[in-house]
């Protein structure tokens, strides 16, 4: 029995897979009309936009992040073209992964930053970054739990080994390091985004010399790669790189995740 066939007997059909599948494509192309409205509006790129763009690319990290935490996708999704079956991934590459990567990043860290910046600007003797662990770190926790929760029980995917304390639930365990990461990195990644200097320049776009470009387009596409780089790689050092190497080191076989 190959691993798609174990998956397939193991979680049975998805509930509701429109709801990751049409949902996503229909957000993220809305949020791509109106990324595109505000930039021809202001000729700046919006933080949402941003973030669509580089959470977007960055999509190919997820099924590393799999293999290392050993998440099975349903097989019945839609997949990806030209990426199938890879060492070090999960077998299962579903089609809407890019697009739900790159709505809900563009929804929830400028939503995020959004909060912080309020808070920070009635309680200003507070540091920016504390206030950010306080707020969104809490906050991606929780949702990320409950996503995680409501998927395995609509059988979206699975774990097949579970690393670590966990929840159990009617339709499988649920591993809470992993929830635990995305929310510390979501924690400093707001804080990080929620700090601006006068221009209303990022602490990133300061140090990676954007701020220092004319205004006009060119800047614009430095301040896209200056963050498609921020994402890309705090999210594989604190999402990614862990699950793999903790599997690498003391993880043993899988049927659904080879």
């Amino acid at each position: 029995m190959s691993a798609q066939d174990a998956a397939a007997r193991a979680m049975g059909a998805p509930v509701n897979p429109w709801m990751m599948e049409t949902g996503s494509f229909w957000i993220w192309g809305v949020l791509v009309i109106l990324t595109i409205v505000w930039t021809l509006k202001d000729r700046r790129l919006p933080l949402f936009g941003l973030m669509l763009i580089a959470a977007t690319s960055g999509f190919w990290q997820e099924f590393f992040g799999d293999w290392g935490a050993y998440v099975a996708w349903n097989p019945s999704f839609a997949r990806l073209p030209l990426w199938g079956e890879m060492a070090f991934t999960t077998p299962v590459k579903p089609l809407f992964i890019p697009f739900s990567w790159g709505w809900w990043f563009a929804l929830s860290i400028p939503l995020l930053v959004a909060l912080v910046r309020w808070f920070h600007r009635r309680l200003p003797a507070m540091r920016i970054g504390t206030l950010a662990m306080l707020t969104a770190f809490p906050l991606f926790l929780a949702y990320q739990l409950y996503v995680e929760g409501s998927s395995v029980a609509n059988g979206w995917w699975t774990y097949d080994v579970v690393i670590g304390p966990a929840l159990d639930s009617e339709k499988g365990r649920l591993p809470l390091i992993f929830p635990l990461l995305i929310g510390l990195w979501a924690g400093w990644f707001v804080g990080l985004l929620a700090r601006r200097d006068v221009d209303g320049f990022m602490p990133h776009e300061l140090k990676l010399g954007v701020a220092g470009r004319p205004a006009g387009w060119r800047r614009e596409a430095a301040r896209l790669w200056a963050m498609i780089l921020l994402f890309q790689v705090t999210f594989f050092i604190v999402n990614i790189a862990p699950a793999m190497i903790g599997r690498a080191l003391f993880g043993g076989p899988s049927l659904l995740v080879p």
